[in-house]
């Protein structure tokens, strides 16, 4: 493995992945290398290369909640997956058989993937709630938001084997993609941040002062267990001074002894009590699992979690479609009856449409949905049919949105429609305008915008998308428009060059 097979293997698990990064990633990788350097050295000569601050997005969360991150461009998602990946080793950690961090590291050469870490980490769940009498789960409320620059910029450079100028460089890199703010510069989303993220949170597991018998942590979700409820008393009240130390804080609506919470909140949702009277003693235990909460973005990651092998009957297919548009269910029930009916082949496409309306958060999942389905066209139409509605969509939404119209409706009458009517509610989303405009149709209104992007010589997200976009036109037109473009900048440059190769 390397750099570029570490990015095209986590490329479609990001929140925002633009093709403009893999293009860049997979045809300029020396031309980005060479871009970084440039931008690290303090020659005269290379003042006009920089690492830029990087535009702000917002995923969804269920209920309504926003995760605010930022979107790399292509010089700093080479930055970040390269560092991360050359420095793999450091993250290795020492394990104790009784203080287990779960995922986020490379085994043998390649990335845990992200759901066998989590099925691992709920099955040590499961066996180590059966051994002692109690429980302790909690997590870090905002963690990758609240992490600050100088306490993570120490971490890494005190790893086994970081060089000092790789240690110089990671510092550099977070100051300057947050133009300077200490907090909230952390991208969400990516394999390596996620290791980054992950390891920097190991002092819980090397603390001498954690008396609990067992303790497993997966990022910044932990849960410790021992037959004393006081030790968990006294663990929980020391970890929360080791956090405070890095300005970090538990979330308080998630903490729960003896997994108390996640009892309440199962037994709160009609929905679920429903799905458990559907589904046998076996199936409830393949698909509700142990009950664990974990974060979202992870939970996009999450692939074939459940074995699937009992098949459900069709009245109970046809039940299973009516809750979906229960008024009742919430995001945790949709996705749990999507899942469902997506191991026996059963989703209605009718259904897509509006559930991506109701519930922006599992827009990746509908997309996974979307390529399997038989029934693009109805989709197609149904998908147009809110674009012209006045219905409100979050820019998460949008942006997949997109990403199904390029990968999966492209072959539909609706097509040019979807693609215009997502460009034009674009306007106050840049990484929204950039996916759209990085599409390479040149038939129906795009080429146009796109001409007058490049020759403006801007240096932005739009910009360097319009010129991917172009990467279908003729040469000798391609050429010309990309020459205004290139003009711009060093970035822009480096991203002519490089379609100008395509």
């Amino acid at each position: 493995m390397n750099t570029l097979e570490f990015f095209e293997l986590d490329f479609m698990s990001g929140l925002f992945p633009l093709k403009t990064n893999k293009l860049m990633m997979e045809n300029a990788g020396a031309e980005l290398a060479e871009y970084v350097q440039r931008a690290l050295s303090n020659l005269p000569g290379d003042a006009s290369y920089k690492l830029l601050g990087q535009e702000r997005a917002h995923a969804a969360k269920p209920n309504h909640h926003l995760r605010r991150t930022i979107v790399l461009d292509p010089v700093c998602t080479f930055f970040i997956y390269d560092l991360v990946y050359r420095n793999r080793r450091a993250f290795d950690e020492r394990k104790k058989s009784d203080r287990v961090s779960f995922g986020y590291r490379f085994f043998e050469g390649s990335p845990i993937a992200v759901h066998k870490a989590f099925g691992d980490y709920t099955r040590a769940i499961n066996t180590e709630r059966a051994d002692f009498k109690h429980s302790l789960s909690f997590d870090i409320a905002s963690y990758f938001n609240a992490i600050y620059h100088h306490d993570l910029s120490n971490w890494f450079a005190n790893l086994r084997d970081v060089t000092p100028e790789d240690a110089k460089a990671f510092g550099f890199f977070m100051r300057e993609i947050n133009s300077g703010r200490s907090i909230d510069f952390l991208p969400h989303g990516l394999y390596p941040t996620k290791m980054i993220g992950a390891s920097f949170l190991s002092f819980v597991e090397s603390s001498g002062e954690i008396k609990s018998a067992c303790s497993l942590r997966f990022m910044d979700d932990i849960h410790l267990f021992d037959d004393s409820r006081e030790t968990l008393v006294g663990d929980f009240l020391k970890i929360q001074d080791l956090l405070g130390g890095m300005a970090l804080n538990v979330n308080a609506a998630k903490t729960s002894f003896d997994f108390g919470l996640a009892t309440v909140n199962d037994s709160a949702s009609t929905i679920r009590v429903r799905l458990r009277e559907i589904l046998d003693d076996d199936r409830q235990h393949s698909y509700f699992g142990s009950g664990s909460d974990w974060s979202d973005e992870d939970k996009d990651d999450d692939e074939g979690m459940h074995d699937g092998d009992d098949e459900i009957s069709s009245e109970e297919i046809s039940e299973l479609e009516d809750l979906l548009l229960d008024v009742r269910a919430d995001e945790a029930d949709v996705e749990l009856i999507l899942g469902i009916l997506q191991e026996n082949d059963a989703v209605p496409a009718s259904v897509i449409p509006t559930l991506y309306l109701r519930f922006p958060n599992i827009a990746k999942q509908l997309y996974k949905l979307i390529a399997a389905s038989d029934d693009k066209d109805a989709i197609a139409e149904g998908f147009a049919e809110l674009l012209y509605s006045e219905a409100e969509l979050l820019e998460y939404q949008l942006f997949w949105l997109a990403v199904i119209v390029e990968d999966h409706l492209s072959n539909t009458d609706e097509f040019g429609d979807l693609v215009m009517k997502i460009y034009e509610r674009s306007a106050p989303y840049e990484i929204v305008a950039a996916k759209i405009l990085e599409i390479p149709d040149q038939t129906f209104g795009l080429k146009a915008i796109r001409a007058r992007i490049l020759k403006s010589g801007a240096s932005n997200w739009r910009s360097w998308a319009s010129a991917m976009g172009a990467r279908t036109l003729s040469a000798a037109e391609r050429n010309h428009l990309l020459g205004y473009f290139a003009n711009g900048s060093p970035m822009n440059n480096l991203i002519a060059n490089c379609v100008k190769k395509l």
